[in-house]
């Protein structure tokens, strides 16, 4: 397989950029992601990729829930602030303002909306870790364009 192809591929397929949360007792994250999808209408459930060496990854494990926040087209630079690795700037939420899910997740005021929940199957995938999350709560801030992967030139597939 030509590497240069696949990557050009796999880039076409339409993602959209969210931050993912979650919190324990004594510690909190904050991740960038774009593999996220709807994969059940009843019970409603999400299903996301987190790479398997993540900060976030262990937070969401003791916590066993997490909350998706919605970006909106043209927040690229928050995008970029939470794709950065945690071993390189600790806590991604720290001086910011924050609210509060019903679940007591941080969620993003700046997000169009946000979907919590609660992690019910987790798999291997690769170099990543397959999550599936039963949606308990969600809520809209406001209406407005979600941010597409390919409206920040960020490139993650391949």
């Amino acid at each position: 397989m030509d590497t240069q192809t696949k990557k050009t591929a796999l880039r076409m397929f339409s993602y959209g950029l969210y931050v993912i949360t979650s919190r324990t007792e004594s510690d909190r994250s904050a991740f960038l992601a774009n593999w996220v999808s709807q994969c059940s209408f009843e019970p409603p459930m999400l299903m996301l990729a987190v790479e398997q060496e993540a900060h976030s990854l262990k937070v969401i494990r003791q916590s066993g829930r997490l909350a998706v926040n919605v970006l909106e087209s043209g927040q690229r630079e928050l995008a970029g602030w939470f794709g950065r690795h945690h071993d390189k700037v600790g806590d991604k939420l720290v001086n910011r303002e924050l609210n509060t899910s019903p679940g007591g997740l941080p969620l993003l005021p700046e997000a169009l909306s946000w979907v919590e929940g609660k992690v019910v199957g987790q798999m291997p995938a690769g170099d990543h870790v397959l999550l599936v999350a039963e949606v308990v709560e969600a809520g809209v801030v406001r209406e407005g364009v979600a941010l597409p992967l390919k409206e920040t030139g960020f490139r993650y597939a391949g």
